[in-house]
């Protein structure tokens, strides 16, 4: 059975990998969880659009070589103007979208590991999930208000301290650093404290006490795991006992040891489920 990788989140303490059955285009949820087995296929294929409401198969069926969509389904994707706006001047959006971005929405601040605090936004029917799904050492939401000016608030202080912006590749470097979940926790605490003096006094009301938001018990238990992930050649073949997750890393332990790949490099793939034969990852990871 083939599917399409749409893309991965969180529920109830574990991870889902989010698929399209290529034979009928029903949407699916793959929890990671227990015993999985699948197959990283060469084809690569477009994940089509989200009208706003509902997500759609690429009308073109386009094959890809890079990215995650072709461009006529990229211009059709409603989330698309949301994702570029800073909320100094909403572009022109369905109204599903402008009900979207017109809700409630959540600052929050994440730290990583390292010196950096990100800063980020998140709606309010997914104010936890959005931070879990980053997989941050600790993280709290700051402010909360209407989607532009939280917003605003995300972009006036990324140009200072704060960042945007996260690479999964450096995310996943930082799960084998030495901070602890505490000293993250500090520096979030920290962070959140010099917000009144960075943002104009019009933002203040915006600003709460910090809530910190704790990681899923999976999570917490993997930062006793080495991160190594493996490269999803074509044809490898993930498969074992899901023994921790962390954002988009996942870690599966077989007869060999402890390996872990990247959630998010499954999106666009097509994925072969239960799949017979296939390559085996060549990187194993030990315990510390």
């Amino acid at each position: 059975m083939q599917v399409l990788g749409l893309g991965y989140g969180w529920r109830d303490g574990h991870p889902f990998l989010r698929v399209r059955y290529l034979h009928d285009h029903a949407v699916h949820t793959l929890v990671m969880e227990g015993a999985v087995r699948l197959q990283v296929t060469a084809e690569r294929r477009c994940t089509g659009y989200y009208d706003g409401t509902v997500s759609h198969t690429c009308p073109d069926g386009a094959r890809l070589r890079t990215g995650v969509a072709c461009e006529p389904c990229q211009l059709r994707d409603a989330f698309r103007p949301c994702m570029r706006c800073d909320g100094s001047r909403c572009p022109r959006l369905s109204p599903a979208m402008r009900r979207y971005c017109q809700q409630d929405h959540h600052l929050y601040l994440a730290c990583f590991g390292d010196d950096t605090i990100k800063v980020g936004t998140a709606s309010h029917p997914r104010r936890r999930q959005r931070i879990v799904e980053q997989g941050p050492l600790a993280a709290a939401r700051v402010a909360c208000g209407e989607g532009p000016a939280i917003k605003r608030m995300e972009r006036m202080l990324s140009q200072g301290v704060f960042t945007e912006t996260m690479r999964r590749s450096r995310k996943t470097a930082l799960l084998a650093g030495s901070m602890s979940p505490e000293e993250a926790k500090l520096r979030v605490l920290d962070a959140a404290a010099t917000l009144r003096d960075v943002l104009p006094d019009s933002y203040h009301d915006y600003l709460h006490p910090p809530q910190v938001v704790e990681p899923p018990a999976l999570a917490a238990a993997s930062r006793s795991l080495q991160v190594q992930p493996v490269q999803l050649h074509d044809d490898v073949v993930i498969a074992g006992q899901v023994v921790g997750a962390v954002g988009h890393v996942v870690f599966v332990e077989d007869d060999d040891g402890v390996f872990a790949f990247d959630l998010g490099e499954l999106k666009a793939r097509v994925i072969e489920l239960s799949p017979q034969g296939g390559k085996k990852p060549v990187v194993q990871l030990g315990l510390f």
